[in-house]
């Protein structure tokens, strides 16, 4: 079964719930699996994470990497608008589109 999302990779997206409320970034990976979708978003949701050594080059230590966010957390930032907006769709002919629900303006 293949799960459709209004959300894609390199989406313009704002964290609109959690730590990073407010932050904006744009859709590096997005991940479903059953039935749960998450995205990791540029440059936020930053953890620290033990990387191990693997050789006498590599250095290990703490590093910080972006930890995925659930789907419903962000939202799809409008070009003209500026805002986050939900997600509409307009069909022309038989090509499905993307539209702000705001200002009508195609994402």
């Amino acid at each position: 079964m293949e799960i459709k999302h209004k959300i894609h990779k390199d989406d313009n997206v704002e964290i609109i719930a959690g730590k990073d409320k407010g932050k904006r970034g744009t859709i590096v990976r997005v991940f479903e699996k059953k039935g749960k979708c998450r995205v990791i978003v540029g440059g936020c949701n930053l953890v620290k994470k033990a990387i191990k050594r693997r050789s006498q080059q590599d250095a290990g230590g703490i590093a910080e990497v972006e930890a995925p966010l659930d789907i419903s957390n962000v939202a799809l930032v409008c070009k003209k608008c500026g805002k986050p907006v939900k997600v509409g769709y307009k069909l022309d002919g038989d090509k499905k589109t993307r539209v702000c629900r705001k200002c009508g303006e195609a994402l």
